[in-house]
Parts: C-alpha cells; structure tokens; sequence
C-alpha cells in the first residue's frame, strides 16, 4: 500500500514535471503533488475515521484509547469527550473541503487562469473554511481539556493563530486578486 501511493506521488510528479516547458512552474507542480498525497491519505483515512468515532461515541464500553486528532487529547469516556469528538471530525471534514477546494485552485493556475472569477472566489471560500477550521479547532481544544477535568492556560501561538492567520490571508489574497482582473480589465481596454 505505502509502496503504491510512493510510486503515484513520484510518478505524479515526473508527469507534470515532463510536461511543463518552464521551470518557476515546477514548484507548483511539485505542491500539486504534495496537496494530491495528503488528499488521497485523507480521503482513505475518513472512511476508518468515521467508523472508529461511530464505535467511539454509542459504544456502552468505554475505550481507554488515547485519542489525538489535529493534536488535541480526547478523552471519550466523558460526556465532554464525546462532544470533543464530534468538534474535531467536523473539523477534520472542513480541512478536506478546504483542501479540495486549494486542489481547484491549484489546477487553475497550473491553466494559467488566474485572474479569473473562480480564482477569486475560491480563494475567498478557502479562507472562509479555514477561518471557520481554526474556530472548531479551539472549540474542540477547549472541549478536549475540559473532558480531562483539567484546566490549563498555554501561553504562546498555537494553532488557533496560525490558522486564523492564513484563513485571513486567504481573504486578503482574494481581494488583491478582484483587483488584479480590475486591473487587467482597464489594460485589455486600453489596447
């Protein structure tokens, strides 16, 4: 298994890279490939992700799994954990949307259609879904601490910050995209 999505990220990698006449290009080949492994991993990993969370949450047994999605401990033998649980699958389910949605994006400007509408509006979906990806995030780090009957404060950046960071940068860049198509609308017009 490992051995064949080995072979699919190197042998995506060669096609795309075969192809393409100029090479500033290849470093998005070569994040179109990375963004295609993690998609493809993700996408197998649901299926089995949702069934142990289905088992986890009307199971009458509790399970002494420690479980740690994004990076948060779940305890799912309290109700708190339970709740905690559903935060960071829903989560994890919005961060493969976004994901899917940076794969279309990515595709158009391996096109060369950047200054587009469908540019732009994915770009402001992506930060969207992020930005709502980082409010789940700590939602369900604060649930995730409560089910351990803990309560501690962590000071620093964690990934709440980060990922509300780039959801914002993603709103910004679809911004300076409409104004770039503005922009390129003017110029054609001028000619």
């Amino acid at each position: 298994m490992f051995f064949s999505i080995l072979f699919l990220f190197i042998n995506n990698l060669f096609i795309f890279a075969g192809t393409l006449k100029l090479k500033k290009m290849r470093k998005l080949v070569f994040l179109k490939t990375i963004v295609d492994y993690v998609w493809i991993m993700s996408i197998i990993a649901l299926p089995l992700l949702i069934v142990f969370i289905g088992f986890a949450l009307f199971s009458n047994e509790p399970i002494d799994i420690p479980i740690n999605i994004s990076g948060i401990n779940i305890n799912a033998t309290t109700p708190y954990g339970k709740i905690g649980l559903v935060f960071s699958v829903v989560n994890f389910v919005i961060i493969l949307f976004a994901l899917y949605n940076f794969k279309s994006l990515l595709n158009n400007f391996r096109k060369k259609i950047i200054f587009d509408a469908e540019s732009y509006q994915l770009l402001d979906k992506l930060g969207n879904l992020v930005m709502l990806s980082a409010s789940l995030y700590f939602i369900s780090d604060l649930i995730g601490t409560f089910s351990e009957n803990t309560i501690s404060v962590n000071l620093g950046f964690g990934p709440f910050l980060y990922l509300m960071s780039l959801g914002l940068f993603f709103k910004v860049l679809s911004e300076v995209f409409i104004i770039g198509k503005r922009i390129k609308e003017d110029a054609d017009l001028t000619i």
